[in-house]
């Protein structure tokens, strides 16, 4: 059973997530909902598929899933998280990085020359 503390942590990050997106906290969760709160939960525990599995709830499955496209889009990088949206106001780029999670965008880095 979850602590207490967990659950309340839990509650809070998809609590951001619906503010984020705009929408109350739903009862049936979306692809990209849950994308978001496995992004918003790495900063928390860390970018670890286990982790972020047991402390979301949601299938390892698809928390690997998110976590190959994050890291092949290198919004994660060995357990670090790389994004602006860790700044203030990142609600775009959160949205944006939610997105590659799903697999809808993919993140282009400019080579420097």
């Amino acid at each position: 059973m979850e602590d207490k503390s967990t659950f309340t942590a839990l509650k809070e990050i998809k609590k951001d997530v619906a503010e984020i997106h705009g929408i109350e906290v739903p009862e049936k969760e979306s692809e990209t909902f849950k994308a978001s709160v496995v992004l918003l939960s790495s900063v928390l525990v860390g970018p670890n598929i286990k982790r972020i599995s047991k402390f979301t709830g949601y299938p390892y499955s698809l928390v690997s899933e998110f976590s190959k496209r994050l890291r092949e889009n290198g919004v994660w990088k060995g357990g670090e998280i790389y994004a602006n949206w860790m700044e203030t106001n990142g609600g775009i780029d959160f949205l944006c990085d939610s997105c590659v999670a799903v697999g809808m965008l993919r993140r282009v880095v400019e080579e420097e020359e």
